[in-house]
Order: C-alpha cells, then structure tokens, then sequence
C-alpha cells in the first residue's frame, strides 16, 4: 500500500517526523496507532527504539441481528447502549450487507473476502475448503496469535473454521457473556506475549429459539410469550406450514428477540470493559458485525436463511480503529470488504479477493458499489443484486418464486412491489452483472461432509438451533 493510502497516514505522519525525536515519540506514544502509521509511511524504527508491532485485532460477530433493531442505526427501544457508546467512537457504516442470510457462507465470505460462488461453502453439508486462505491465516503468517471462540456450531472446527487459529474453541454455554471467563484465561496467559493478537469470536444470544434471561425479558415486556413460542420446534413448524401463526405472533416473538439482543449488547460492553481494565483498548481494533438478519413474517417467512430481503440481509458493521477517527459511511458495505479493509489499515498485502477496502479514499463521482448476496440452503435458492437504488432478486427454486423481481429501494425499502415487468431493461442489465459473477446459475458446493462424520456432540448442538432433525 503506497503511504497516501494508509488511514493512519495523515494523522501521525507529524509525529515520526519530528527533528531528531522519532525514537522518543515512539516511546512516549508507545501505541499500535504509531506502529502501523510508521510502517505505512515506510519509517524505519530508530536505533535503541524497542520494536513496534501492529494492534491487537478483536472480530466480534453477532449471530443474527438486523441492523434496524439497534439504537446506532435508529431504534428506538433500548437494545443496544454499549454498542450506541462504542459506535460513537467508530467508524459506522449504515448501508452494511451480508453475503447471504445464514451463517456458514455469510461468515466463509468475511473471512476469505470471496463472493460464495468463490469460495462454495453454501450449503448446509459444506465445509470451508482448506485452500481458502482466511483472515486468520494471513494474520498468524504476520505475527498474529490466533484465538476463536464460537458459540454457533455451523462455524464450528468440523466445517473448516478453525484455519489459521493457535487455539479454537466451540462453546457450549448458556449465555454469551460466559466466553468472557475464556477470553480472561486466556489473555492471563499470554501477558507477556511480545505479538500482537487476533481475537474471533462468534456470539449467538440473539438467535433463535428466543430465550433471554428475565431481567430482560421483562425490560422488553417479553414475559407473556407462551412458553411454546421459545422452542426451536415451534419456529420450525412456522417456516413449514405446520403451525398457523396466531394474532400477536410476531410482536411476542419481536420482543423476545430484542430481549436477546439487549443480552448480547450487556456481554459486548463487558468485553469492552475487559480490554480497558487490561490497558489493551487503545492498541485494540474491535469489528463489530453481524452475520445475518432475522425476520418477522414482513414477507410471511421467519427466522433466516429463507429468502434474501433486506430484514435479513441487512447487518451492523462498525469498526474501532486506532487512528482512524470516529463517521458514518453511507456507501453500501458488504462482508467480503471487511478482510482488504483490515489488512488494508494493518499494511499487509491482501490476496485476490472480491471486497475493497472501505477506508480507501473514494473520487468524487464514484458510483457506489455492487452488493451481492446468495442463498442455497434446504432448497432455498436465489441470488441478488443491488445497484443504486435497484434491488434485484433471481429465484432459483421454487420456495423462492418464479420469475426475477426487481425493487426501487429509495422508494420501496420495504420490497412490496415487484418491478421486473415495468423496467425489463434494468431487470436484463442486473441478470448480466449475476452472470459476471457466476450467481446466475447453481453455485457448486465445495468439499461436503457426510452425516455420519459429525459427532453427536456437534450434531445435538445443530439440532438444538433447528440446522439437522
């Protein structure tokens, strides 16, 4: 990356230019900030300077939640106060997509930066090739020590997750605040560790069947649910056909499930918390994303993986970066560009991928980019695009309809009224930009595992979320 580009070029630049001093600035400022602007700007360190060495990474993904059920993004009901805080200080960005809305390929496209036909972990057998190389991999070849903590079990070891990491974990517990007791051991261990860290880890509160601890069931005033509206056995039959949802469904359902994110947003503060009692948040950059959405019968689906609306497409991604300082980005963002974004800051070379770095300076005129998702799950397959103010969607299975259906998203957010008649010409344009990115047609899965490789263990834990019978 030529220095100009560095995002903590412009801010620290001053610093490692002062006559005769960069030695002592380094040593008075003493934080990763300084490292990485250092070395974007190609400094070399000064003689008797200790070595500088890049931030700390932490990669926070949230299971499940929709952009628009958290106060930074416009709620009203107190989901999200810690997240609001953080957000504050961050880099924000409103438009922000997942690659698909179920986590395997979502959270495939964010480590690798490739679009799901690139990197085919898209269906409920697949697994991560081992080819993929993984944010995880490119950071442990930098210096990185590797931690991942996983609470949903589709981003388990067995599915090939575990790449790049010193120690992966999959965790079983009852809520998410209890991976801090893990996260504590082990930065206790490594207190004298001269690297820098990567921490992942994959929370999952908000992800149905709902369940919150009381004291935010009644905060939400979710405590009236009937007891059978918490089990993965009533969701599932919602989806099938099975169960006729009953008046007052969805808003029982609604409250619980901002009950779970108010739960999740406590054990992201208490993470907070943690790296400033260690001193480490000021050489920390913390990514806080969503995997996918969830949605509440808007288009007389539940829970995810089902379509690609933009309830369950649409996800929070904010970034806290050491030097960069605090906006909101409008542009669309999309989970392939988290991976050339963070190496992009760092000043490491990414390889081929199918994001852009979202810190990189946009000309004046630039249309805004391309966002892709695809699905393919359990007979649920379709693929989109958005361009501008254009969505489109192309059924590819039954379950998802027969013909394209495109959306005027400034004046339809909703996605109510299908266009693809009225405007066949931006329908055939749109097909085009799926074919130049091999969505128009099947995605061939990757390397598959069969049933009977998958522990009880695991197998239970998948069974428990809805994901095997």
């Amino acid at each position: 990356m030529p220095p100009s580009s560095s995002p903590l070029h412009d801010s620290r630049l001053a610093l490692a230019a002062l006559s005769g001093a960069a030695g002592s600035v380094c040593r008075l400022v003493g934080g990763a900030a300084v490292a990485v602007a250092l070395a974007a700007c190609g400094a070399g360190l000064p003689d008797g300077t200790s070595e500088l060495r890049r931030p700390n990474i932490v990669l926070y993904v949230v299971d499940t939640v929709r952009a628009d059920r958290l106060g930074a993004y416009g709620y009203e009901k107190p989901t999200s106060p810690r997240l609001d805080a953080f957000a504050a200080g961050a880099v924000l960005f409103e438009n922000a997509y997942a690659q698909s809305s179920w986590t395997r390929p979502a959270v495939a496209s964010l480590f690798t930066g490739l679009l799901p036909p690139a990197h085919r972990t898209v269906g409920r057998r697949s697994v991560l090739p081992e080819d993929a190389e993984t944010l995880a991999e490119i950071l442990a070849a930098n210096g990185y020590e590797g931690m991942g903590l996983v609470r949903n079990p589709n981003v388990s070891r067995a599915f090939g997750f575990a790449q790049g990491f010193t120690r992966f974990r999959s965790e079983d517990r009852e809520r998410d605040e209890t991976m801090l007791d893990r996260v504590r051991l082990w930065l206790d261990e490594r207190q004298s560790a001269d690297g820098p860290f990567f921490l992942f880890l994959h929370a999952i509160d908000p992800h149905g069947p709902y369940d919150p601890a009381p004291e935010f069931e009644e905060m939400f005033e979710a405590g009236g649910a009937p007891a059978h509206y918490r089990t993965v056995r009533y969701l599932l039959g919602l989806n099938r056909g099975e169960v006729e949802p009953e008046p007052g469904t969805a808003e029982a359902l609604s409250r619980l499930y901002d009950a779970e994110v108010a739960q999740n947003d406590r054990a992201f503060g208490e993470l907070l918390d943690e790296l400033s009692v260690r001193g480490l948040d000021e050489d920390t950059a913390v990514i806080y994303v969503s995997d996918h959405g969830e949605e509440f019968a808007e288009h007389g689906r539940w829970e995810h993986g089902l379509s690609l609306y933009e309830e369950v497409l649409r996800v929070p991604l904010v970034m806290r970066l050491p030097g960069v300082p605090p906006r909101r980005v409008e542009a669309p963002a999309q989970h392939v560009d988290v991976l050339p974004t963070l190496l992009g800051y760092l000043d490491i070379e990414a390889p081929p991928n199918d994001g852009r770095n979202l810190l990189a300076a946009r000309r004046r005129g630039d249309d805004p980019p391309d966002v892709y998702t695809h699905l393919d799950v359990d007979g649920h397959r379709a693929a989109s695009v958005i361009r501008g103010r254009y969505k489109l969607v192309l059924p590819q299975s039954p379950s998802q309809g027969a013909e394209p259906m495109l959306f005027d998203l400034d004046a339809d957010p909703g996605e109510l009224e299908n266009l693809a008649s009225e405007r066949p010409d931006i329908v055939e344009r749109m097909l085009g930009l799926l074919t130049e990115r091999n969505l128009a047609d099947e995605v061939e899965s990757a390397e598959e595992i069969e049933g009977d490789q998958l522990d009880e263990d695991l197998r239970r834990r998948l069974r428990a979320l809805g994901y095997v019978d």
